[in-house]
């Protein structure tokens, strides 16, 4: 299966967290040599916030490197591996059995780290950029822009200018 697949948004659910939580401790095993700290990214992990209702998992590692038991333990807790899916310096897994699930691995305080890190935080500061920023997402789905990859290029613009302030708002 390809990455581009047909989104959705959900209103917020307070069990992504119990669900971060649950797959965390799946996870860790699997890493346990390797990672050194997991973190719940994305609009599930903003209290309030419209989002597509998968839950993000940033997984930071020593070294980003995905070896071949590793791999397999991910395909047994039915993850499909996707390389960099277009982002280099991260490796994306996916499940869409039952819970659906992305990890976001990538080497610990790299910029992809530091900046999804950031940009959760900026988000959970200000309730007021984190709906304006859920209204761009509905926007968006009511455009008719329902697929993952033309969905997320429409966002882009606004994911960058939101990062952009929130780089200023941790420098202050």
């Amino acid at each position: 299966m390809g990455i581009d697949e047909i989104i959705e948004l959900s209103p917020y659910q307070a069990e992504w967290k119990k669900i971060y939580e649950q797959e965390k401790r799946k996870l860790e095993p699997v890493f346990a040599e390797q990672a050194v700290e997991f973190a719940h990214i994305g609009s599930t992990s903003v209290e309030g916030m419209t989002a597509k209702p998968i839950v993000d998992i940033l997984i930071g590692l020593r070294e980003l490197h995905i070896d071949e038991r590793t791999d397999r333990q991910l395909v047994a807790l039915q993850y499909e591996g996707m390389g960099e899916a277009g982002v280099p310096g991260r490796i994306h897994y996916r499940k869409r059995i039952g819970q659906k699930i992305n990890l976001q691995i990538t080497e610990w305080e790299s910029d992809i780290w530091r900046d999804n890190l950031l940009f959760r935080a900026y988000l959970r500061a200000h309730p007021e950029q984190a709906q304006a920023y859920a209204q761009a997402k509905r926007n968006t789905l009511a455009s008719g822009i329902n697929t993952l990859l033309k969905y997320s290029d429409e966002k882009s613009g606004t994911i960058a200018e939101l990062l952009k302030k929130a780089r200023e708002w941790a420098k202050s």
